[in-house]
């Protein structure tokens, strides 16, 4: 997966022979996300920044386009937090995953949701690289 903020035309000829699944995407509007899908055959991830209900209904317009909406909380790599209550009213039918401020320890808080879960974060020491014990606290949780 390659992450990519309102990616310019050069930036995705650079990258299109790379072997990524998805691009994922950040503050591109729905007519230039569906033309990157188009010409580069990619799988999209949508990615939203959250701070309030209406943030989150804005995923309505990557319908039929996006294959994944990300919902991550305002920030970026700061990985801030937010009101997760408010994904409650998605639908089934579409692919979420979640970002912002996710803690190992939060797991089991999302036992019975069907969201992908971007744990990257959450795995880094305060450096911002991986982390081994945190990577083995994760492999070890057990989920009643």
């Amino acid at each position: 997966m390659s992450v990519l903020v309102n990616p310019s035309d050069k930036e995705l000829e650079k990258i299109k022979d790379l072997n990524f699944d998805y691009y994922q995407l950040y503050d591109v509007s729905p007519e230039r996300t569906k033309n990157i899908k188009e010409k580069y055959n990619i799988k999209i991830i949508s990615t939203f920044t959250i701070a309030n209900e209406i943030d989150v209904e804005k995923y309505k317009n990557y319908t039929g386009i996006s294959d994944i909406f990300l919902f991550d909380g305002k920030g970026y790599e700061k990985s801030l937090g937010f009101d997760h209550d408010l994904l409650n009213s998605l639908p089934n039918s579409i692919n979420k995953m979640i970002a912002g401020n996710i803690k190992i320890d939060d797991i089991p808080n999302f036992k019975n949701k069907d969201f992908f879960i971007d744990l990257s974060g959450s795995l880094e020491n305060e450096e911002g690289k991986k982390d081994i014990k945190k990577i083995n606290k994760l492999l070890n949780l057990t989920i009643l």
